[in-house]
């Protein structure tokens, strides 16, 4: 008699030729299971690895942008542009640069729009007095404005200087100031100086000295030795060198904004460098408080190859591990809302609720753990770096009174 757990086969002879053995089958499943569950995750773990070093890591030259918008037409108030949802900036309300082939102009708020089909028309204030192009004419929305340096886009005296940094030059634009007050900016990755000239003007008319650097990985300045960008692991070296020399041209205080991965390294620096006793005030513009948090909010948005499946949060785990392996990441290290209670610099914090880059529950949490230092502004709706467009003078007048209340 055979077990309930197994049946034999029995041939005509009444030899017995073989036994079905049920728990067998559920075994090879469970093995087979397990074999699919690990190569998707080896797999999709490296390839997601691959996909946070291009996105994230890898070293790359500011670029323009593509002109991926058409203006239709200009009418006596306003400007109609169409272009694919997904053109940059087509969608985001506020002031940008509006640039073409053969020259540049300014464009204000949405005053409508509308969406069919993927592809939307949207009507644009028209800036009094400012050139635009023919209708027809491809052209692209900048949310830095200008193009050029300060004199060019702003009338704003400046030198072009070099400044010292680890293994080598880098180079800045100097304004020069009537006070003992220097502002430094340090743009995002991969952005150029020109990021920082809708903050310029402020610094300027207020008699600071105004100092706009690149640093390491940019172009002409010298390469990170780990061939990626760090996230102000090793940054925080060419703001401290910048710093270094303000304190050494007579200034006396200074003040650092900091926008994107800018922000992370003005943090590190903040956290690293015993010239952090010099500086009265920190304005971060849409910071990498958390470049872990940063990844995995990238990921939210991010489906598996060929499907409509979200990347899982495990996935995202072990391709971050894969990821700090492969490319030498320490994660606790730009965790710099776990190392806040080291911090002593007042800072503004400002963080756009729309930001799909930068995930706002970081500066939600700096600001919960060091409210005795942290100022947190967080526009609504307002995309990633781009609260100055949303609405500029709320911004200039939030940076105004965060610098007057410590009388810099």
């Amino acid at each position: 008699m055979t077990s309930s757990r197994e049946t034999s086969v029995v041939s005509r002879s009444g030899e017995q030729t073989r036994t079905f053995r049920p728990w067998r089958v559920v075994l090879w499943l469970i093995v087979l299971i397990l074999i699919l569950v690990l190569a998707f995750y080896a797999i999709g773990g490296w390839y997601f690895s691959g996909e946070i070093y291009s996105g994230a890591l890898q070293v790359h030259a500011p670029e323009a942008g593509d002109f991926d918008i058409t203006l239709d037409r200009g009418e006596a108030e306003a400007l109609v542009l169409r272009g694919d949802d997904n053109a940059v900036n087509l969608l985001d309300d506020g002031r940008f640069g509006l640039m073409w082939e053969s020259g540049e102009s300014l464009v204000d708020g949405i005053l409508s729009s509308d969406s069919a089909g993927g592809q939307s028309t949207v009507y644009r204030t028209r800036v009094p007095d400012k050139p635009i192009p023919a209708p027809g004419s491809p052209v692209r929305l900048d949310s830095y404005i200008w193009s050029g340096d300060p004199q060019t886009a702003l009338g704003i005296p400046f030198s072009a200087i070099t400044y010292q940094v680890e293994g080598g030059k880098a180079e800045a634009w100097y304004m020069e100031g009537s006070s003992d007050t220097w502002m430094i900016f340090v743009h995002g990755k991969g952005a150029p100086k020109n990021e920082a000239l809708r903050l310029v003007p402020l610094a300027v008319d207020r008699g600071y000295h105004a100092m706009v650097i690149d640093y390491r990985n940019d172009p002409g300045a010298p390469p990170d030795p780990s061939g990626t960008y760090q996230y102000g692991v090793t940054e925080w070296k060419d703001v401290a060198s910048a710093t270094r020399h303000a304190r050494s041209s007579g200034g006396r205080n200074v003040i650092i904004a900091g926008y994107s991965m800018g922000g992370s390294n003005v943090l590190s620096f903040l956290l690293e460098s015993p010239l952090r006793t010099q500086t009265v005030a920190v304005i971060l513009d849409s910071p990498v408080l958390n470049f872990g948090s940063t990844i995995d909010h990238a990921a939210d948005q991010t489906y598996l190859p060929l499907t409509s499946v979200p990347v899982p949060q495990s996935l995202t785990s072990v391709a971050k591990w894969i990821a700090g392996w492969r490319y030498g990441i320490d994660w606790n290290d730009t965790d710099y809302v776990t190392r806040s209670r080291d911090l002593q610099t007042p800072m503004l914090v400002i963080q756009g609720t729309g930001d799909e880059t930068v995930p706002s529950e970081p500066a939600n949490e700096l600001a919960r753990l060091r409210p005795d230092i942290v100022t947190l502004s967080t526009p609504s709706g307002v995309g990633h770096v781009l609260a100055w467009n949303a609405n500029p003078d709320d911004y200039e007048t939030l940076v105004t009174t965060f610098l007057d209340n410590l009388g810099v």
